[in-house]
């Protein structure tokens, strides 16, 4: 993998320098450049398989043939990233790691002077970003609505009314601990046993004060009805706050705390990669989800490269790698299993995911809360 920087200056707007990430591999299909799209495996129709022929034409024709993503994180997504070259043999994937106001900053400016960079943005409120007008609709030639979500998943989580974006999996968040420290049988069965004796000065997360993956989580619980502002109370004397998730990981990893609450499973799996001594933990009931929206950027430079990506996410095998780094395939081909041995996302117990629209309002109306109970 190499890597490179592309600055860029637009008059009248502050754009940071790119750090452009190109991948290639030998891995997936394995096709030589040139000899077109490998399908082989991965269970499209012929119609489907046609229609992504032609825009895999188009893009190489046009020579727009680099599909620049915009992302709070890539990491997990670099076998996926890998994966889409080599079944597309000539097109690439560049990524940037933005999120919040400077990804906001950034697509701003490039709407307002036409010099688009981004070809596909993915973030959890693809709502906001359609609202903006900073993504284009696009309907998928692979995507099918799962009925088992139906009830569990509000289905805005999933995709618009309008095709402006669409989630090819969800984080799921839950519990960590140190396999060194606990064994699974000493384990909490509720998110409020966590506020009993026997885990004082045992936890720590991330202050949920501030945005994030455990102000997201706890919102959802406290929507529900899964914990309340005196069970968060007893949780806040049991816990060391920290400022971001990855010192709650460490904490858990380095055995100083045996677990670590509200964790995304996709950590927690890189750190036990890594050789860390950690595990995830799902509840019976109460798991928490979010979605990843996966957007076409408004101007996509490589519009029809992006849109050939945008469909290979919802493919067998983006889902295989999926379920490799810890998320969860909306719809996950009855081929595959988790190689962690967890349930399909439709067999696990989770909080109904809401809508954004009654997320926000919850999120705004809880801060206060968590921000006077969890202190770093």
């Amino acid at each position: 993998m190499t890597k490179r920087i592309l600055p860029i200056a637009i008059a009248g707007a502050a754009i940071p320098a790119l750090v452009l990430t190109g991948c290639s591999s030998d891995g997936g299909g394995g096709a030589a450049a040139g000899s077109g799209p490998d399908f082989e495996g991965l269970g499209l129709s012929a119609e489907v398989e046609e229609e992504l022929t032609a825009l895999y034409d188009e893009a190489i024709e046009s020579g727009q043939t680099d599909v620049m993503i915009y992302a709070g994180h890539h990491d997990e997504f670099v076998a996926i990233y890998e994966g889409f070259e080599a079944r597309f043999p000539g097109l690439t994937v560049s990524t940037g790691s933005y999120y919040g106001a400077e990804l906001q900053s950034l697509l701003e400016a490039e709407n307002e002077t036409g010099r688009h960079v981004a070809s596909v943005i993915s973030n959890p409120n693809g709502d906001r970003y359609a609202e903006q007008g900073f993504v284009q609709p696009y309907e998928l030639a692979v995507w099918e609505v799962n009925p088992a979500l139906e009830g569990r998943v509000d289905p805005t989580q999933l995709t618009d009314g309008e095709h402006m974006y669409y989630s090819p999996w969800t984080l799921m968040f839950n519990m960590s601990y140190n396999t060194e420290l606990l064994d699974e049988a000493d384990l909490p069965a509720t998110w409020a046993e966590l506020g009993g004796s026997e885990w004082n000065d045992k936890l720590t997360f991330m202050n949920p004060g501030t945005p994030g993956g455990t102000m997201t989580t706890l919102t959802q619980l406290v929507n529900a009805g899964m914990l309340t502002e005196d069970d968060l109370r007893a949780i806040g004397a049991n816990t060391k706050i920290v400022a971001t998730d990855q010192l709650a990981l460490q904490g858990i990893s380095s055995g100083e705390f045996p677990l670590q609450p509200l964790s995304a499973t996709t950590s927690i799996i890189n750190a036990a990669n890594q050789g860390a001594p950690v595990e995830v933990h799902f509840l019976e009931e109460g798991n928490v989800i979010a979605t990843e929206k996966w957007m076409l950027a408004n101007g996509a430079p490589a519009e029809a490269a992006a849109k050939v990506f945008l469909n290979y996410l919802h493919t067998v095998d983006a889902q295989e790698q999926a379920l490799k780094s810890g998320n969860f395939p909306t719809n996950q081909d009855p081929s595959l299993t988790s190689p962690y041995g967890w349930p399909a996302l439709e067999d696990v117990d989770f909080v109904t995911l809401e809508p954004q629209e009654v997320l926000r309002p919850a999120m705004a109306e809880y801060t206060p809360m968590f921000q006077s109970i969890f202190t770093e």
